[in-house]
């Protein structure tokens, strides 16, 4: 899923800036060889952070800050503090098949279990025998217990679990077959779950049995022809036969019967209004477009005995063309009365002019941004009336073949849709003409072009018109019900309310006859005994996956954008900005998608890198997703680094994170947060209503690619999911509300369990604080302050970003109980890097190919922690890359409590701290 955008944050590039006093005073402390820490000015629980601010004024000089070396091994299972192992049971699938509890929950021998997963993908899905065995103990180490296969049905270079030499996709390559089963079994030993997706990124081949004009298509864009093609939705059928009926010669079980198989889904990131909102179905063959008509029509017959009882119903509308809306239509002068957007750094010139013959303008974008929108050229101060058709005309021709969007939009925040279409420019000049009729009253409504703004490239537009009037509905002279002509609809063409509602229910009618069927092939004929889903829900309608096992949704906080070719390892950019500053986040987003009843998984979440905040996504996903009451979260992803080498010690992509020591370090704490409940889910739940009339409005007017229909369409504050649980009720009689509740004025926003709070009063230093029984954490921007949570106390020195994350999890006691003793686990993250990685800009939005080389490298956070244990019965300790006690970290006294003293000498992100009970 892709996150939109508004802004880019530069940051710094130089690893110097102004110390903190205190922390001189540690680093002078340390350099006299004192036993003692420095006088910081009290205890931190009783002080405020006054003491840090006049200690800082005090300061008279900076402190060099660096990185150090730091390589958290591939096959690393030691056992202590660091090792999670033990939440597993062993083997997955011990106590039988997964259920759902009436609750809508997962549950395993009658008691409710929560999934902490990674994606495995592609090559990576098959490693040795050897490597598999190593990678399964560090993953149960990690507190994983859940793996989902991914893209093992590749055809882009890497290993895959098909084999594409014999001609055709439909055999399986025995080698990464074996190599399959032994991995799973591997994990089922483990105790680590097994979910197995059925379509990816499989090339369907015409030597298949499908016809030539397969090759118009790309790969992605042929998997939802089996929505409409008998040979497609067999073939599927077949792959989930070939791979469920399969037995492990490891577990001698087949991947149906065995039930640490917990999870299937049947199509990824895919559903036929994902599509049809994209373009991607105006796009096809003649061949496939005919079987898209054929369903169409006897749908339409189904419903309408004539043509004039469609066109009746469908409001056919034709008026003539009135006024020019407009001003300066044809660009005679220049471009008054339009503006030109720049956004995020991208610039553009324009230029009057004849141009291939035509007079019009060419605007140049001469230096690209991050995203398609950040040019655009608008004209506003427009009006609209409900129920008036509209139509509007322009020419344009690109010499660098793009896609141009157009839109007719609200030109004041929050920049309302009402028209979105997309057109293929190439070096021709071509007319594009849409009609729609608006369904509001608006004053400043505005014409606005945009899509090209991420790339270096030059658009021409001629003659644009806008005026009130056009034709809708009617029928062609050669399209009729009664002969079953009715042509299906183009997403670049304009229709009638009516038809457009006719068209998405027959499209919901589609979609939910496919899963429907794929889903019963996979649960009754082959008799798969795990749970399964469809696809996620921002690409399929919640009551088409309503009737799966489980609903799944996936997010990526600043996922990379490509303004040339998709996937170009050069030109790229991943924004780095850290997720506490946004409101409009994923984690918001994905609360939106919630289907009140059934079990909820996130199957793909990544904060990408190399944003440098990026190690937040583990703590903050696990908070909220236990706020929330999801039920699995699986990181997207955990793969080799280059040319299948697992033990890489550098990460060098933007989603792997087996190398990158503060995700992974992150992940520890993650797992206990989530998987332990150490949040609590939230008392409160803002179920809305969503049944299938509400559904079927927004499938017809609102809906989009990536959002098709979720609570984001019901105007859903984005503060809610911080506070409260959310859930959308899609039965035919939903017992929720129907009215969104008001945004809360912030700027901090606390759950109502009061466990966590996010604090946006400092503009542009968010800060996310999680304080339970056994989890204490501070995730964002320092700025002076001191952080009280509970009994405890946290104080972080300077960092190079001002930004941190400080967590302690408890793998034994309480901090409501420091009497009975106590064993801690602390770890800090800031700014991670590999060897000799190159960043493009100060914007540090990019590497291009500069990725680096082993070892990667860490930020030592310093810190002063205070803890409610008795001095005399803590001790503490600074770990190694394998989680072992390399020295001893002397205690402090706090007025007869512990403190912790972290320092830059310790070259650690990691901690453990011991506490004896105490004598009654």
């Amino acid at each position: 899923m892709r996150t939109q955008l508004i802004s880019m944050i530069k940051t710094q590039t130089s690893l110097s800036t102004k110390a903190l006093g205190w922390v001189l005073l540690w680093l002078l402390s340390a350099c006299s060889g004192s036993s003692s820490g420095p006088d910081l000015g009290g205890p931190i629980l009783e002080g405020s952070s006054a003491s840090s601010s006049s200690q800082t004024s005090s300061a008279s000089s900076s402190m060099e800050a660096s990185l150090v070396p730091f390589v958290l091994p591939f096959d690393d299972d030691s056992a202590g503090i660091t090792n999670l192992a033990a939440m597993n049971h062993k083997p997955a699938g011990k106590f039988g098949s997964l259920g759902v509890s009436a609750a809508g929950h997962f549950v395993v021998n009658g008691e409710r279990v929560r999934f902490i997963g990674v994606n495995i993908t592609a090559g990576s899905a098959f490693p040795s025998h050897a490597d598999a065995e190593k990678i399964a103990r560090r993953l149960a180490r990690f507190g994983v217990n859940l793996v989902r296969f991914h893209h093992m049905d590749n055809n882009f270079g890497a290993e895959s679990l098909i084999n594409y030499a014999a001609g055709t996709s439909r055999t399986f390559n025995t080698t990464n077959l074996d190599k399959l089963d032994y991995f799973i079994a591997q994990l089922k030993a483990q105790g680590i779950y097994t979910n197995l997706n059925l379509l990816n990124s499989r090339e369907f081949k015409p030597a298949d049995g499908l016809p030539a004009a397969l090759g118009e298509l790309t790969w992605k864009q042929s998997h939802v022809l089996g929505f409409v093609d008998d040979t497609f939705r067999q073939l599927e059928k077949e792959y989930a036969q070939l791979l469920l009926s399969h037995r492990n010669p490891y577990t001698e079980l087949t991947y149906a019967e065995d039930p640490a198989i917990a999870f299937v889904e049947i199509n990824n990131e895919n559903g036929f209004f994902q599509q049809y909102f994209d373009g991607s179905v105006d796009t096809w063959p003649s061949v496939f477009r005919a079987a898209l008509d054929a369903r169409w029509n006897t749908w339409l017959q189904t419903k309408y005995a004539t043509t004039a009882a469609a066109e009746s119903a469908w409001g056919a509308i034709d008026e003539p063309l009135g006024e020019e809306a407009l001003a300066n239509p044809d660009f005679a002068g220049g471009i008054t009365a339009w503006s030109l957007e720049e956004h995020s750094g991208a610039e553009a010139a324009i230029q009057s002019g004849t141009f291939d013959g035509r007079a019009g303008i060419a605007i140049q974008v001469t230096s690209a941004g991050a995203a398609a929108w950040n040019v655009q050229l608008n004209q506003g101060q427009l009006t609209l009336e409900a129920g008036q058709i509209y139509t509007l005309g322009f020419w344009a021709r690109s010499p660098d073949v793009i896609t141009l969007n157009i839109g007719v939009q609200q030109n004041y925040d929050p920049w309302g849709s009402v028209l979105s279409r997309s057109y293929a420019l190439n070096e021709s000049w071509q007319y594009f003409e849409t009609t729609f009729v608006a369904s509001a009253d608006d004053t400043n409504a505005r014409i606005n072009f945009n899509g090209f703004g991420n790339q270096v490239a030059q658009v021409q537009l001629a003659n644009v018109s806008f005026k009130p009037g056009g034709a809708l509905g009617l029928l062609a002279d050669d399209e009729s019900i009664e002969e079953g002509t009715v042509k299906s609809n183009y997403r670049a063409q304009g229709y009638t309310a009516g038809r457009e509602r006719d068209w998405a229910a027959f499209l919901r009618d589609l979609e939910t006859s496919y899963w429907s069927d794929m889903n019963n092939y996979v649960k009754h004929t082959l008799n798969y005994q795990g749970l399964t889903a469809g696809t996620a829900i921002m690409n399929s309608p919640p009551s088409a996956q309503k009737q799966f096992d489980f609903a799944d949704a996936h997010a990526y906080w600043q996922h990379p954008i490509f303004p040339g070719a998709e996937w170009d390892a050069s030109h790229w950019t991943v924004i780095n900005e850290s997720m506490v500053n946004a409101l409009n986040n994923t984690l918001s987003g994905l609360a939106k998608q919630r289907i009140h009843g059934i079990p909820f998984t996130i199957s793909e979440y990544q904060h990408a890198s190399p944003n440098t905040y990026s190690s937040e996504g583990p703590l903050l996903a696990a908070a909220y997703g236990a706020l929330q009451d999801w039920d699995g979260i699986m990181f997207f992803a955990y793969d080799a680094g280059p040319g299948g080498n697992w033990d890489a010690g550098y990460f060098s992509d933007f989603f792997s994170m087996n190398a990158h020591p503060t995700k992974m370090a992150n992940l520890l704490v993650a797992a206990s947060i989530f998987r332990r409940g150490d949040v609590a889910a939230a008392h409160n739940a803002l179920v809305m209503n969503f049944d299938p009339q509400t559904e079927l409005d927004i499938l017809a007017t609102k809906g989009g690619a990536w959002n098709i229909a979720s609570g984001a369409h019901l105007g859903v504050p984005n503060d809610v999911p911080l506070m409260h649980r959310f859930a959308l009720d899609v039965s035919p009689t939903p017992a929720g509300t129907a009215v969104p509740p008001l945004a809360t004025s912030g700027p901090v926003y606390v759950s109502d369990t009061e466990e966590l709070r996010w604090d946006m009063s400092a503009a542009n230093k968010g800060v996310v604080t999680i304080d339970t029984a056994r989890t204490k954490a501070v995730v964002g921007f320092i700025n002076g302050r001191d952080f009280t949570l509970g009994n405890v106390g946290i104080r972080v020195g300077h960092t190079l970003q001002d930004w941190a994350t400080v967590s302690l999890a408890l793998q034994d006691g309480s901090f409501d109980q420091p009497e009975v003793g106590a064993a801690l686990l602390v770890v800090t993250t800031g700014l991670v890097e590999n060897t000799n990685m190159q960043w493009t800009d100060d914007s540090r939005n990019s590497l291009a190919t500069h990725w680096g080389t082993s070892p990667t490298l860490i930020e030592v956070i310093p810190a002063v922690i205070d803890l409610p244990f008795a001095t005399t019965a803590t001790r503490a300790w600074i770990l190694d890359e394998t989680g072992q006690r390399r020295s001893e970290l002397p205690v402090e006294d706090n007025a007869g409590n512990a403190r912790m003293v972290l320092q830059q000498s310790a070259a650690s992100l990691w901690y453990e701290v011991a506490v004896d009970p105490l004598d009654e």
